[in-house]
Formats: C-alpha cells, sequence, structure tokens
C-alpha cells in the first residue's frame, strides 16, 4: 500500500491511547507520550487528510461529528488489531546502562487448550531477548513489567502468567547469557 508507513504513523498514534491506558509506570506513559509527539511532529498534513481517508474506506477507523461542530477520531475493532500487532511487533525493552543485579522472572501455565497462545507469548519472549529457563520459565535482567503488562493484555493470558522480581544464587550462566 502508498500510504503503509504513514498509515502504521497514524494507527500508532491512535492505538497510542490504548497502550496509555495498559501503562502503569509513569516512565512508560511519559515515553508514550513523548513517541505521540515525535510521530505526529513527523506526518505532512495532506498526506495525513488522505490517509485518513484511506483509513476510513478500509474501516480501520471512524470519525465522527460531536455536537459542538468538531470532529474526533476513533479505531474501529479492526483497527486496534491492526494496532495491536503493529505495536507487539514495536516492543523493545530498554536496557540501562547499569545491571540492579535482579532478575526479572516471567512464570506461566497456559492450559493446553490455549496451546497457540502459550507458544505464541513463549516466541514473543525469546524475541524480546528473555532467557529460556524451562517451558515456561523466563529470566531477564532489567525492567520490563510494563513491557510484560503489553504482552499479557494482549493475549489475554491475565490468570495465567506471573512478573517477578528477584535476587538469584548461583546464577553464573544467566549473567553469561546476558554479557553481565
Amino acid at each position: 500500500m502508498r500510504y503503509g508507513k504513514l498509515t502504521n504513523k497514524i494507527v500508532s498514534l491512535l492505538a497510542g491511547g490504548l497502550v496509555f491506558g495498559f501503562a502503569k509506570g509513569r516512565r512508560q506513559r511519559n515515553e508514550i507520550l513523548k513517541e505521540c509527539d515525535r510521530i505526529w511532529l513527523s506526518i505532512d498534513r495532506n498526506q495525513l487528510f488522505h490517509a485518513l481517508n484511506v483509513l476510513k474506506l478500509g474501516k480501520f477507523l471512524e470519525i465522527k461529528n460531536k455536537p459542538d461542530g468538531t470532529k474526533y477520531i476513533s479505531l474501529t475493532l479492526k483497527g486496534k488489531n491492526r494496532a495491536d500487532k503493529f505495536l507487539l511487533q514495536e516492543l523493545v525493552i530498554k536496557k540501562p546502562k547499569r545491571w540492579d543485579k535482579k532478575w526479572r522472572i516471567v512464570i506461566f501455565d497456559i492450559p493446553e487448550d490455549r496451546k497457540n497462545l502459550r507458544d505464541a507469548l513463549r516466541r514473543r519472549l525469546k524475541v524480546l531477548g528473555f532467557a529460556e529457563f524451562q517451558k515456561s520459565v523466563f529470566a531477564f535482567p532489567y525492567h520490563c513489567e510494563d513491557e510484560i503488562n503489553i504482552l499479557v493484555n494482549f493475549f489475554g493470558l491475565h490468570e495465567h502468567v506471573r512478573y517477578l522480581e528477584s535476587t538469584l544464587s548461583y546464577d553464573s550462566d544467566l549473567r553469561n547469557v546476558f554479557g553481565i
């Protein structure tokens, strides 16, 4: 699609509100707002209005009129699904300069009837850089609770996933994996 990058920017802006709602920490909310500002300022206005019409025709968003004459834009379910997938692909965990010597551990027990979601979560954790302890236990050395919350919300696995921060004894194997 000719407007692929621009439509992704627009959907990202609209989805920023969705992610903002899931963000627990002030740090992540500030990062979301900065990223939205950066995207907003990079968009050419003529292309923006054309792309909005393309997205509206594709049923990714709705443009509605308020009683006071102003307009507002909202994502449709199709648009939210596209935004979620885009945001999931763009999800990264920022690594601080210094390690705080705590491990972030993700533990999950997802039933067999949700095997596809379990495998998708496992793949996404590996993409984010987690080390696999066991099939359902992953470790990472840096703060990532907000990112894990995004994954859990995306996959709808609230009852099945736990996030822990802890020190570990005999962690030299993990330190080697992460080069710390």
